[in-house]
């Protein structure tokens, strides 16, 4: 009799489960957000957020789901919790969205259907990943500025190949330029140029305020006429790079109102050259043209939607700006409104 019970009571808590496992989640519309706030014309709208509320919940053992249901604990919930302090963004062509958390330690991806699965390299740890973009051929860059590498992921996620060992401090931005990858080391006030062979090939800036010169490089960014941006945030401003390493132009200023940079933190570009550059103390996204002209500003403090707390991490890709709300725990998808991406 007891082994009947224990088996009826297995097959009510499997029914059960199993109905939770299939109920779809309610929909939740993303909130009508825009920036700049009416009555200026929209330029960006929110579209989604990350992770959605109406996410698939994670595939779990039967047993876990089991326990799961004898705890009440929920499973969905877990997974809206799963971003600690998202830092760094990467969008591939096809949606899929790579988020490089530090205090994880990890990086996520998030499928277009929603589903969001860690990262990693056999035999590796991470140490604190702070930064993520897409190289050229499809594969994902990661800075690990705890281990002092850069990570290459293989875009089936496959194969690692660790960049610049031993000649890196503390890097916290990396993009891909040209066929060489390019590394914010802020200790070092430089950005250090990682050849294909994995070999540095050059660093470019020495400490200080003037032309060549960075004090605390955090980002760096490949704009479409192939120049490099670079935030050069102890001097709060926004340094362009030619090809060769050489200043091409500069603009920002320090400042706590309009275009000023009073924490720059992340840089990305659109198809147009138009500048985004997010600063974690003023709770902003600030647009500039391709220029350096300052256009408007995006967000406000706080956690409503669209608003933003310590954003870190930009970037644009498929007509979408994508913003890392670190102590918010999440992602910001916008929708870029006019203009070609």
């Amino acid at each position: 009799m007891a082994l009947r019970a224990h088996r009826s009571l297995a097959a009510a808590l499997l029914a059960a489960t199993l109905a939770c496992a299939h109920a779809p989640p309610p929909a939740r519309p993303v909130a009508a957000v825009t920036w700049p706030e009416p009555p200026e014309q929209p330029r960006l709208r929110l579209v989604a957020v990350i992770p959605s509320p109406d996410a698939p919940p994670p595939k779990l053992s039967f047993w876990r789901r089991v326990l799961h249901t004898i705890v009440g604990t929920d499973p969905e919930e877990q997974t809206a919790r799963t971003l600690v302090r998202p830092f760094g963004v990467a969008v591939a062509a096809d949606g899929t969205v790579y988020v490089a958390d530090p205090d994880l330690p990890g990086v996520l991806r998030t499928d277009p259907a929603g589903e969001t699965t860690p990262l990693s390299c056999p035999g590796r740890e991470w140490g604190s990943p702070i930064a993520a973009a897409l190289g050229q051929r499809g594969d994902l860059l990661v800075a690990d500025a705890g281990a002092g590498e850069v990570v290459r992921i293989s875009p089936d996620g496959g194969a690692c190949r660790i960049l610049g060992a031993g000649a890196l401090e503390r890097p916290t931005g990396v993009a891909e330029a040209g066929g060489r990858i390019l590394v914010a080391d802020p200790p070092r006030h430089q950005i250090v140029v990682i050849a294909a062979d994995g070999a540095v090939a050059e660093r470019w800036g020495r400490h200080g305020a003037g032309e060549g010169e960075l004090n605390f490089p955090t980002a760096v960014a490949a704009a479409p006429d192939g120049t490099v941006l670079v935030v050069d945030a102890l001097n709060f401003r926004i340094v362009r790079l030619a090809a060769d390493g050489r200043t091409a132009g500069t603009f920002g200023a320090p400042g706590d109102e309009g275009a000023g940079f009073a924490r720059p933190k992340g840089v990305a570009t659109d198809g147009d050259g138009r500048v985004y550059v997010s600063d974690a103390q003023r709770d902003l996204v600030l647009v500039f043209d391709a220029a350096g002209r300052f256009e408007y500003a995006a967000g406000a403090p706080g956690s409503s939607p669209g608003h933003v707390q310590h954003p870190a991490g930009l970037a644009v890709a498929n007509g979408r700006l994508f913003v890392a709300d670190s102590h918010n725990r999440r992602v910001l998808v916008f929708q870029i409104l006019g203009g070609s991406t």
